[in-house]
């Protein structure tokens, strides 16, 4: 998201869209999603939405 834009509410009201509307209704039992490690802001704002880390992903560049 531009930074201009960031603590404006649009990304927690996009996120709330997908967890209280479209999965729902797609009959979905889980919201998952991926972030790069080096995100920190993203992860606190995943955090404070009530999402919780799980993962742990590995690359093997060639």
């Amino acid at each position: 998201m531009r930074s201009d834009l960031r603590s404006s509410g649009i990304g927690s009201a996009m996120m709330r869209w997908v967890t209280e509307g479209a999965a729902p209704a797609l009959g979905s039992a889980m919201v998952q999603l991926t972030s790069d490690a080096a995100r920190t802001d993203a992860h606190r704002f995943y955090e404070r939405l009530g999402y919780t880390g799980s993962h742990v992903g590995f690359k093997y560049r060639l």
